[in-house]
């Protein structure tokens, strides 16, 4: 049989490869690649390069008609990825250390990854139940490392590192959890607590939306909540406090008073199940912002501005290259200063525009959503569109798999919820001026794939 428009020749939606990606970048442990390939050799990263081309070759290939919908996050992030090729470009054309080289390419793959899952988010769900369920999917996993992190904390042992997968190699050396005032900070399948916990957080609005309104199994959800808001704790990340604060003004903002005094009680009654039954813990949060002035990670990130402004200074506009910026000059924990140093204004300007885009859109499917249950998961949307966009400010989140491919597959989620309850608004249009229609009613609803 032919394939139709929303979908591959063997009945495979985009929703389908999605939940593939979701498990790939979840379930393997990040620091496990493809040896030959290095930082590019994640199962996951693969996985999204290969999105991107057959993104590339849904779109030479389509031959069905249409109705036409907006689709500004597509837009932005191809106009970005072109952005970075120039970028990448000019790097090359420019002398460039030896030890470089090889970064900017795997940083070049990588970005076409991103935007390969993007891009498949974005224009392949073909329904809102498709989509809820690349959602539905998404809290699940999250959910899952989650309860992992919470028996890592409670046995003080990694237990990822001793999997073995067939063809993947460790890309980091050591073991154990990382500590902080004694106690271990879980990190799931993660590289580090940070990524963690922000990767938690971007998806702790959706989780919220899911326990709250999902139409079956809340007692399900409602347990993954209570486990992602647990791990948050136990991460002993600043970033992570600070994403999840983020994320959780932006999700209360659509609240009324009542549900704003019920979160916050349970908000305070999960601070002092920790303080009572995890000793310490609650007070070393604490103390991350009560003592920050003292903290050396602190002291770091303001003592890079100097550097990072001579690094501008010599090609402020395409900047040096994405992934050239190397740790032995400084490691800057903050992705936006990065994405300045490498991409130069065009690059960072780009990024702003597509992450604007993307809450835009997620706004503007809130606003036309008919389901009480879509308007609570566009919401839920621009709530980790933003803690995704603050974890940028917080840390390095292009340096660690999870956490970006996390937030682009959240940009392109946003943008396809605003092309699909805009394609409502236009079915309904072009119903109620009976207009003569040759098209499926999820074609008409701007449901085509990639």
């Amino acid at each position: 049989m032919a394939a139709t428009s929303d979908q591959l020749p063997t009945g495979i939606d985009a929703t389908t490869l999605l939940t593939i990606y979701i498990c790939l970048l979840l379930a393997i442990p990040s620091a496990m690649v493809v040896g030959p390939l290095g930082s590019a050799g994640a199962p996951s990263a693969i996985f999204a390069i290969g999105a991107f081309f057959l993104w590339v070759w849904f779109q030479v290939r389509r031959s069905s008609q249409v109705v036409r919908v907006a689709r500004p996050v597509r837009a932005a992030a191809l106009a970005w990825l072109l952005i970075m090729v120039v970028v990448y470009a000019h790097a090359m054309s420019s002398p460039l250390p030896g030890d470089e080289i090889s970064p900017a390419d795997n940083g070049l793959l990588k970005l076409v990854g991103f935007t390969g899952i993007l891009l498949i988010a974005n224009d392949g769900a073909p329904t809102l139940q498709r989509h809820r369920a690349a959602l539905r999917r998404l809290v699940i996993g999250v959910g899952l490392i989650a309860a992992l992190g919470l028996l890592q904390y409670a046995t003080r042992q990694l237990w990822v590192d001793r999997l073995q997968v067939p063809g993947l190699t460790q890309s980091t050396v050591g073991g154990g959890l990382i500590e902080r005032n004694g106690h271990p900070r879980p990190s799931g399948t993660s590289t580090h607590p940070i990524e963690y916990g922000v990767v938690l957080t971007m998806v702790l609005p959706i989780a919220i939306a899911y326990a709250l309104k999902a139409p079956s199994r809340r007692w399900m959800y409602r347990a993954f909540l209570v486990a992602i808001g647990f791990a948050i704790f136990l991460s002993i990340s600043r970033s992570a406090m600070l994403c999840a604060a983020v994320a959780l003004v932006v999700l209360a903002a659509s609240w009324g008073a009542a549900a704003r005094v019920r979160g916050l009680i349970a908000l305070i009654a999960m601070a002092l199940v920790v303080y009572l039954f995890v000793p310490g813990v609650l007070g070393t949060v604490i103390d991350l912002f009560a003592g920050a002035s003292q903290d050396p990670s602190i002291a770091s990130r303001t003592g890079s501005y100097d550097l990072a402004g001579e690094f501008i200074s010599h090609s402020p506009i395409v900047g040096r290259g994405f992934g050239t910026f190397l740790p032995k000059y400084w490691i800057l924990d903050n992705g936006y200063l990065g994405m300045l140093i490498e991409g130069g204004i065009l690059g960072l300007g780009g990024l702003l525009v597509l992450i604007v885009a993307a809450a835009i859109a997620a706004r503007q499917a809130r606003r036309m959503a008919v389901d009480d249950f879509d308007r609570a998961l566009a919401q839920a949307l621009l709530a980790s569109i933003a803690s995704g966009a603050a974890g940028l400010a917080f840390f390095d989140t292009f340096g660690f798999p999870q956490s970006a491919g996390c937030f682009f597959l959240l940009l392109g989620l946003s943008g396809a919820l605003w092309r699909l309850t805009q394609g409502q608004v236009v079915a309904s249009v072009v119903v109620d001026s009976k207009v003569p229609i040759g098209l499926s009613s999820d074609q008409t609803a701007g449901g085509e794939t990639p």
